[in-house]
Order: C-alpha cells, then structure tokens, then sequence
C-alpha cells in the first residue's frame, strides 16, 4: 500500500450554486461548478503541493470544529 496523509476539505455551496472547496491544511483553495469536480479538482491540487514538496512537505496544523450558537 501506498504511503498516505489525511488531510481536512471544507466544501461550500455558494448562492450562484457553484462550489468552493478548501484544505486549510495545505494553504489550498479550488472552485467549480458542481460538488464532484470541485472534490476531484482538490484532491488534485493536494495531491500535486505533497508530490512536489516531496519530504520537506510542512502542514498547517489545523482543528476542526463544529459548534452550535443562539440565534434569538
């Protein structure tokens, strides 16, 4: 088996109904115009940042969190 990392994606569906994808991890934003390309073309970019910094590759630390707030 191939060497892995996980990594977080956040995907948005925006008002125009296009999507923005991001993994805060690796600094790395994409747009399209449907949730299954936008996923593809992310996974894409990630894979491309780690296969190119190689070793010296340098994360961002990030926490995911999901909270619920009032909204009286």
């Amino acid at each position: 088996m191939a060497n892995e990392v996980s990594v977080s994606a956040v995907l948005v569906e925006e008002e125009d109904g296009t999507y923005k994808a991001s993994c805060p991890e690796a600094g790395i934003e994409v747009k399209g115009t449907d949730s299954e390309d936008t996923v593809r073309a992310l996974k894409d970019a990630v894979t491309r940042r780690i296969r190119e910094a190689g070793a010296n590759i340098q994360l961002k630390s990030v926490k995911c969190l999901k909270f619920k707030v009032p909204v009286d």
